[in-house]
């Protein structure tokens, strides 16, 4: 007879001895659940402009008994439902503050982290080290960090080393290994330590540079990449000494990087020696660099870049990065950015706190601002003080409506719109055989990054913001200077055919007025010369009756007397 079925079989019971209700899933269900749950905790102000009012305390249970089992599942026989657990705790810390929760737990989750690393496969390592990425910037720089970083170097230290594992697993540990050694590290050995294993990954790529005449893309380049940069932001970190003598030693060999084929290993290269020049002058500010020319003239070749078998995008990147720069390299200078969360603004002035800010925000992702306004640790490193505490009445009052955030979207829209069609127009291009194309792509990429990096602030959507970003003011110049042209250009054409029309019908009214007096005079005189005549015959009349002499009948004579009152009769 065949067995009968248990009831309790793997297919059927919860996996890892949960409890019915926490049921195994897929990448899918894991993906869908962690979002719909987490994405009403992105934004301390992410709540229905008038929906109904959430129980906090009940919805915060809620996250923490999913979370829990999450954790749970990260020690699951099935790597995907280990892979799509650790997803979901990324998601999780990416877009919460969750101390308390993970402070009560911090062990379990270092095991179970540091299990999947060593006896996972690429993807799910890959979770595995972002993960712990998330779990120091959770916990900050204190003595659970330290014991975590303790537990974790060493194995990730051990995969980046690891010839044999996969590309992408050493990638992200490359990065996790930077990222946790920054948050963590007070002891400056272990920091040197670090940076040492970074540079013999990243330091493979001069190697072949030697080898060949430029640098090649491999597979491995995304591995230096990321090394370099975890690199970069740990030197950020280092005593001045050690920082002289990392530029001494790497000064010379990153231009070399500038020919490599793949674009993020020429734009990491040009970034680390845009902060290396910073650094450099902030030690010594009589700094000097022999192949000065050398290496401006391969900036600027790559700021104007137009080979045509590289993509556009690539291309529109390559240059709005090579851009800033050359401007560092030759200028001393740095075009401030302005990033806004909530009510905060702050400003990147310098390449230190860009290359940091950019290395969060890629693992944090959408959750960068909500954690630039809560987070202790990211508080500290960017100098923003403690965090500004509103309440949700507070945020109501700030959040903006749909309708108003549609029309911001839509003027900023046009203006990118109109800004692109008035560079693209030949009669306002200026003849500048160098400086044309650069200027066109300068202004779209410029925009684009506005609309990027400037979010649209809570407080300020009934208008356009009173301060603007300062290294956005020389790309609308010139489109401003020809509406303005064009506009006076118009004025001065209306204006002129106004007046000639008033002129015009002015020397009307005079010709008018004066064909009218003509005509009046020459009715006058016709006048004056009828009556004239009339005296005349009257004269004559008179002179003819006094000269004859009458002899008429008495009647008659009388009658004529009568007619004639003024005469008299000669004699009378």
């Amino acid at each position: 007879m065949p067995k009968p079925k248990k009831r309790g079989s793997n297919h059927q019971r919860g996996a890892g001895g949960q409890p019915r209700n926490v049921q195994p899933f897929s990448d899918e269900d894991a993906s869908i659940e962690t979002m719909s749950h987490c994405s009403g905790f992105s934004d301390p102000a992410s709540f229905t402009e008038d929906g109904p009012e959430v129980d906090e305390e009940a919805t915060q249970e809620d996250l923490e008994y999913k979370l829990k089992g999450f954790i749970d599942l990260t020690l699951d026989k099935s790597a995907k439902t280990r892979q799509a657990a650790l997803e979901s705790l990324k998601s999780a810390f990416s877009s919460k503050i969750l101390y308390e929760f993970i402070m009560e737990r911090r062990m379990t989750l270092t095991d179970s982290i540091e299990r999947c690393i060593k006896k996972g496969k690429s993807d799910e390592q890959c979770a595995a080290a972002g993960l712990a990425c998330l779990l120091c910037v959770q916990m900050g720089s204190g003595i659970e960090s330290e014991e975590i970083f303790k537990t974790l170097g060493p194995v990730l230290k051990k995969i980046v080393c690891d010839g044999t594992a996969s590309i992408q697993a050493r990638q992200a540990c490359a990065t996790c290994l930077g990222i946790c050694c920054f948050i963590v590290t007070d002891d400056i050995t272990e920091l040197y330590s670090t940076m040492e294993c970074l540079e013999n990954i990243f330091m493979k790529a001069y190697q072949r540079d030697r080898d060949t005449n430029g640098v090649s893309s491999t597979p491995n380049t995304v591995l230096h990449v990321s090394a370099l940069l975890a690199w970069t932001l740990l030197l950020t970190i280092c005593p001045m000494n050690e920082v002289k003598k990392k530029i001494e030693m790497h000064l010379h060999k990153l231009p070399s990087l500038l020919s490599c084929d793949d674009l993020n290993m020429r734009i990491a290269a040009g970034e680390t020696l845009a902060l290396l020049f910073e650094l450099a002058r902030e030690t010594d500010a009589d700094f000097f660099y022999e192949d000065m020319d050398l290496l401006t003239e391969k900036l600027r070749a790559l700021a104007t870049d137009g080979n045509k078998h590289r993509a556009k995008v690539d291309k529109r990147k390559q240059r709005s990065v090579f851009r800033d720069v050359l401007r560092a390299v030759e200028e001393r200078d740095f075009p401030t950015e302005m990033v806004k969360f909530g009510p905060e603004r702050m400003y990147i002035d310098c390449w230190v706190k860009k290359q940091t800010y950019e290395t969060f925000k890629e693992i944090l992702g959408s959750g960068m601002q909500y954690h630039l306004q809560s987070n202790d640790f990211l508080r500290n490193v960017f100098e923003l003080g403690p965090p500004v505490m509103l309440d949700a009445a507070t945020l109501k009052t700030m959040k903006i409506s749909r309708f108003e955030r549609h029309l911001y979207n839509s003027a900023a829209f046009k203006a990118r719109t109109k800004a692109r069609k008035t560079m693209e127009k030949p009669s306002l291009e200026f003849n500048l055989p160098d400086t044309h194309e650069e200027g066109k792509l300068y202004v779209v990429d410029s925009l684009n990054n506005l609309n990027k990096l400037n979010v649209c602030p809570a407080e300020s959507q009934h208008s356009l913001d009173e301060e603007e970003n300062t290294g956005g003011a020389g790309e609308s110049m010139a489109g401003s200077n020809t509406r303005n042209q064009c506009l006076f250009l118009i004025t001065f054409i209306l204006t002129l055919i106004i007046s000639l029309a008033l002129v015009s019908f002015v020397i009307f009214l005079i010709f008018q007025t004066r064909n009218e007096v003509d005509q009046i005079s020459s009715r006058l005189l016709s006048e004056k010369k009828n009556i004239e005549e009339l005296k005349k015959l009257n004269n004559i009349i008179l002179k003819h009756l006094n000269q004859s002499r009458i002899k008429e009948k008495p009647s008659d004579l009388h009658d004529y007397l009568f007619t004639h009152a003024g005469l008299k009769v000669p004699g009378e």
